[in-house]
């Protein structure tokens, strides 16, 4: 049932209602407000009605659509059966048990809104989020270039990527050179280096260069489509999930009917064959009495209610959780999953450590400020250049660049430049990106850049092993920058060099080893994992649409203290739930009992017991919209 057919329902149900106890309390006017309760339960009903019939057909009787029919029809049954016409009915409250009937469905139907309103925008839009799979592309055919659909283009035809573009199909770059931005595929903050033989994959975006593919795949198996089947695959697998209240319906509904139909038939049958006088009314009457009572309204309001006040409470810890069947798998959480670009890391680069002298470092940073590289940026951004101007510069594929600085021959790259250049250097070990410097022939020194490490990053992984949580880190990074990551944030253990396919290979190893895994991550590349894991959590900040499409919860924040935050809030949540529903039953289960032992047990007690136990479980449930702040220790600064 759609959210707006669902307020209408709730809505017409309501206002049919309020007269119809205005009828019924205030002047006993049976003929007024019958049809009133009648009609207002018909309009909360039909839906109910229509999937019980539906579960019938299939063979699934025992439901909570099941028993909210059986419960509601009882009230009625009651009132308009057990009830005297001249003395009740058409007394001022005669129809309690019609007014009771009517609030289980009305209950249940507010209980269902609150529900999909929490659930309803969990997997929409997946294939219209997944940009990374181009609807086109530029194709090499009788001596021109023809737009086509990707489907179209065959195994070994020539496509055309310019610069900004992405690569539609897998492939082996034919002519043309420059660098290839693959973080989307396979999480590598460094653009890379695509030169005549290099193998590009789609998805990947060229940054600059005019670059000509021979096409090594079909469309369909190229990367970017395998990742988004993998990521629908996903998706479907946790659409297939029952709720908690469906399963509860069905051994509670079964064993409520059973019961009833044994309060009315064995007590008045004893009696009988005893020698008794006929008492079948009275048996019968506290059977519905007992359907009414049983009747989990305080549970299919409260439940769905707890779990969106917990979203909203989340929501203020940075943590946005699209569904409620989020929180039970997030508190069970056992290992913590971290991609590193964009989530341990900040996602982009920074120079950590210069070894150049002020004037040699100025003139770096005017020559690295002729190209739109992100290392480049990153040393012209280091420091001011005061005026000094580059008269030229050239750009080295997959080495470095050569430019001239106020006279001054400044050479900056890999140490193979220069070497080519015959400069001589002195080796220079880190793991992170290291730039050589070479003015007028001679070793300057060296640039060190690398993707800076979130100042928040190495306070949330101490606060998972306070927790007992396993961190891992998964990145499609080098083996060396990887290993120097997690050394510095703590992490327990890390996989480098990762396709999007095998970080999926690995959470789902440590699945069937018996984990609860959550993973954290914020590229298109990560969309796949964020499925597979039994908790997705996407970096909102920065992530992109698929990821955050595939995710069951977004960090607005960037923060991954929010993540260890909203676990923590998670489990809080669950036990709320947890309250509502083990209170509700034992509050029951004694009015059920109360019901059976005390002859004419007056059903408006029952009433009162059912719709109070309702409210507490409400009021209760509200407190999942009030957070602890779980205020971690100060970032500590990272290298």
């Amino acid at each position: 049932m759609k959210k707006k057919s669902r307020i209408i329902s709730i809505a017409l149900c309501a206002a049919l209602f309020v007269p119809a106890v205005l009828f019924d309390k205030i002047g006993g006017l049976f003929a007024v407000y019958l049809p009133l309760y009648a009609l207002a339960w018909f309009a909360a009903a039909r839906t109910v009605i229509v999937k019980a019939a539906r579960n019938i057909r299939r063979g699934v009787i025992f439901d909570e659509n099941f028993l909210m029919l059986v419960a509601s029809v009882g009230a009625f049954v009651i009132n308009l059966v057990f009830s005297d016409f001249k003395t009740e009915l058409c007394a001022p409250g005669g129809g309690e048990a019609m007014m009771d009937g009517v609030l289980v469905m009305l209950l249940y139907q507010i209980g269902e809104l609150f529900q999909s309103m929490a659930v309803g925008k969990s997997r929409k839009g997946i294939k219209q989020l997944l940009s990374m799979r181009p609807d086109s592309a530029m194709v090499e055919r009788n001596g021109g270039e023809e737009e086509v659909f990707p489907d179209e283009v065959e195994i070994g035809e020539i496509i055309v990527v310019r610069p900004g573009e992405r690569i539609a199909i897998d492939g082996v770059i034919e002519s043309g050179s420059g660098y290839i931005d693959a973080s989307a595929i396979t999480g590598e903050s460094e653009p890379r280096a695509a030169t005549v033989g290099c193998e590009v994959q789609s998805g990947s975006i060229s940054t600059d260069g005019l670059l000509k593919v021979r096409t090594t795949k079909e469309f369909g198996e190229s990367t970017a489509s395998k990742m988004l089947r993998l990521v629908e695959e996903a998706s479907d697998k946790k659409a297939a999930q029952e709720t908690f209240i469906t399963k509860f319906a069905k051994v509670y509904t079964p064993l409520v009917c059973l019961a009833a139909l044994i309060v009315a038939i064995v007590p008045p049958l004893a009696v009988m064959l005893s020698g008794g006088g006929n008492v079948w009314g009275q048996w019968i009457y506290t059977a519905l009495s007992l359907l009414v009572v049983s009747c989990p309204c305080a549970l299919v309001i409260s439940v769905p209610l707890t779990f969106f006040g917990g979203i909203g409470g989340a929501a203020k810890l940075g943590a946005l959780v699209k569904g409620a069947d989020a929180f039970s798998p997030f508190r069970r959480a056992t290992v913590i999953a971290f991609d590193k670009t964009g989530t341990i890391t900040e996602g982009k680069f920074s120079v950590v450590e210069c070894t150049l002298g002020e004037l040699d470092t100025r003139l770096a940073a005017a020559a690295e400020s002729m190209f739109n590289h992100p290392i480049a940026k990153s040393v012209a951004a280091y420091r001011e250049t005061d005026g000094l101007e580059c008269e030229n510069a050239e750009d080295i594929a997959g080495m470095g660049i050569i430019a001239t600085v106020c006279g001054k021959r400044v050479v900056i790259g890999k140490k193979e430049l220069l070497e080519c250049e015959n400069v001589e250097y002195v080796e220079y070990s880190t793991p992170y990106t290291t730039l050589y410097v070479g003015i007028d022939g001679q070793f300057a020194g060296v640039i060190v850049v690398a993707d800076t490490i979130k100042q928040t990053s190495r306070t949330a992984i101490e606060e998972c092993r306070r927790l007992g949580i396993k961190t891992v880190m998964l990145t499609g990074d080098r083996e060396e920058v990887a290993a120097a990551v997690a050394k510095s944030v703590g992490i327990d253990e890390y996989f480098a060099e990762l396709l999007p396919e095998e970080k999926v290979a690995i959470v789902k190893n440590l699945q069937a080893a018996g984990e609860r895994v959550v993973f954290c991550g914020d590229g298109i590349n990560d969309a796949p994992t964020l499925a597979t894991a039994d908790i997705g959590c996407a970096m909102g900040g920065l992530g992109s649409d698929a990821a955050i499409e595939a995710s069951d919860v977004v960090i607005m924040k960037d923060d991954l203290r929010s993540v260890i935050a909203a676990k923590r809030h998670a489990g809080r949540v669950v036990s709320i739930a947890m309250q509502n529903i083990i209170g509700s039953l034992l509050i029951k289960l004694a009015i059920m009992i109360l019901a059976i032992v005390i002859a004419d047990f007056p059903l408006w007690i029952a009433i009162i017991g059912d719709v109070g136990v309702c409210l507490v479980a409400i009021f209760n449930a509200m407190r999942a919209l009030s957070v602890k702040k779980y205020a971690p220790p100060a970032a500590k600064q990272t290298e």
